[in-house]
């Protein structure tokens, strides 16, 4: 029996394809099958930006990638494999919503999670009697702020106000992309919580939210349980698939926790450190745990278990563009540190800070004194980019401590996945700031369609538990800790720490 997964992405949208025989082996261990990713595809869609704080997508866009990715994995089957396909499942990008009519067609691009035009407003949320800053953050584990849905849609009543007063529904990526398959636009409640709308402890919408914004229930998704049936996919979209119609189609999860399924991190103590344009910790719990400012808590798809995450905004992206500055890319300069000697390099930046985060990435001496990182600040290129590198392990380092302020078990597993982690450099870093945790990094590039794949076999009966699936198909590789670079990363993760949080 094969499965299909699929992750809607900031700019791509990537299929997945494994076949799940767990059942047949059990049965018969020595049939010599074996559980395999047998199929991908993958489809870019642009991001508009009409002005420096705006970031939108066109939603039909998400589903033509959907299809262009899942016909270029269908297609790479062997023949008559696509007839066995048992069951879809998603994950999905988190934050970017739109206005939709009566017959769920958009009336406005997605303002996605990159978009930071409602400044104001969020500050207007937060300033809210019935609402502010406590209420949200205690009821959907996030803090308020102008990248979330709350204040987006606030800014589009008060700048679309026709629009917004036609507007039959308010959809975010999970959902679009669930109703395009199967006519039914449900989500679930990792995906629903980056709303701020959200109360995943009482399992509804905060009353309170749609009050303030003047909107009802009925304009919201059906938040479901993840892996419960979404439908079955409709005969329009199963022709643009290439697969036949009626297949079973379950409610996803939000990317990052789809990521943890196809990334083994299912046991409480372990982490997932995802890096990207912008990183992403999340570790698995067994309750709900939260820390000021940095901790977001929700429901795992492993009954019983809990999610907690944080986000880096800018760590991969700002050592992308300080790259491009010096006119090479993040590989290049990985290649000038090592040419000039790893342990040479790091001696002569140890009093060297990078701050990889926005508003402004930075670099600084122990003395105090910022410049913007794109200068250089008169190190050479290899120091800074070395000391950016270690800047963003500092920073995962400082949310894995919130963690365990937090209650969160000490000692476990960090697995790395994403684009530092292709990065033999990067990655050592990371094992000797995080000496305490044995550290891994993912065979798999795509972690989050592995994980929707998984959850979707899951959900029809291949595996018992998704702890199962996980352990059926996850490979990770162990990265050594050098003991010289950890005592020295000791030393300066205090330094780094005491500066940037001051």
């Amino acid at each position: 029996m094969y499965f299909l997964g699929i992750d809607i992405g900031s700019t791509a949208v990537k299929a997945c394809i494994i076949r799940a025989s767990a059942k047949s082996r059990i049965n018969n261990p020595d049939n010599g099958i074996k559980d395999a990713v047998v199929a991908r595809g993958s489809a870019d869609y642009p991001t508009a930006r009409p002005l420096p704080d705006h970031a939108t997508h066109d939603p039909r866009d998400w589903n033509r990638a959907t299809a262009a990715a899942v016909r270029q994995a269908v297609d790479s089957l062997p023949e008559g494999a696509a007839a066995e396909i048992g069951g879809i499942c998603f994950s999905a990008q988190g934050g970017s919503i739109y206005a939709a009519d009566a017959d769920n067609q958009p009336l406005c691009d997605a303002l996605t999670w990159m978009d930071r035009r409602a400044v104001k407003e969020s500050a207007d949320v937060i300033a809210e009697p019935t609402l502010g800053f406590d209420k949200i953050r205690s009821a959907c584990g996030w803090r308020p702020a102008p990248t979330d849905c709350i204040a987006k849609l606030l800014w589009l009543r008060r700048n679309e106000p026709d629009m917004f007063a036609r507007a039959a529904h308010f959809y975010t990526t999970e959902e679009s992309v669930t109703g395009y398959l199967t006519g039914n636009f449900v989500t679930d409640a990792t995906g629903e919580v980056m709303t701020r709308l959200y109360d995943y402890r009482a399992g509804k919408y905060i009353p309170e939210a749609l009050d303030f914004l003047g909107i009802t229930e009925d304009q919201l998704p059906r938040v479901l349980p993840c892996g419960s049936p979404a439908g079955k996919l409709l005969p329009e979209t199963a022709a643009e698939f290439g697969i036949p119609a009626g297949i079973p189609v379950f409610v996803g999860a939000h990317d990052q926790y789809c990521a943890s399924i196809g990334s083994g991190v299912t046991e409480p103590g372990q982490l997932l450190l995802a890096t990207g344009t912008a990183w992403v910790m999340f570790g698995v719990s067994e309750k709900p745990l939260t820390a000021p400012p940095y901790p977001a808590p929700c429901t795992h798809p492993i009954e019983g278990r809990f999610g907690v995450m944080s986000s880096m905004a800018g760590c991969g992206g700002a050592l992308g563009a300080y790259a491009a500055a010096c006119g090479t890319k993040a590989s290049g300069l990985d290649r000038r540190i090592e040419d000039e000697g790893v342990g040479n390099a790091r001696e002569k930046c140890r009093d060297l800070f990078v701050c990889p985060l926005p508003p402004e990435p930075a670099i600084a001496h122990r003395s105090g004194v910022c410049v913007p990182l794109a200068t250089a600040g008169g190190h050479s290129e290899a120091h800074t980019a070395l000391a950016a590198m270690e800047g963003a392990a500092f920073e995962a380092r400082i949310l894995a401590e919130a963690f365990e302020s937090a209650g969160f078990p000490r000692g476990g597993q960090l697995v790395m996945s994403g684009g530092a982690s292709k990065s033999p450099l990067w990655r050592s870093i990371v094992a000797s700031v995080f000496s305490d945790r044995p550290l891994y990094i993912l065979c798999e590039a795509d972690a989050p369609a592995l994980g929707a794949a998984l959850l979707a076999a899951q959900s029809a009966g291949a595996y018992a538990t998704l702890a199962d699936a996980a352990g059926a198909l996850c490979e990770r590789i162990s990265v050594p800790c050098d003991a010289d670079a950890a005592d020295f990363y000791r030393n300066k993760y205090r330094s780094y720490r005491e500066w940037a949080l001051a």
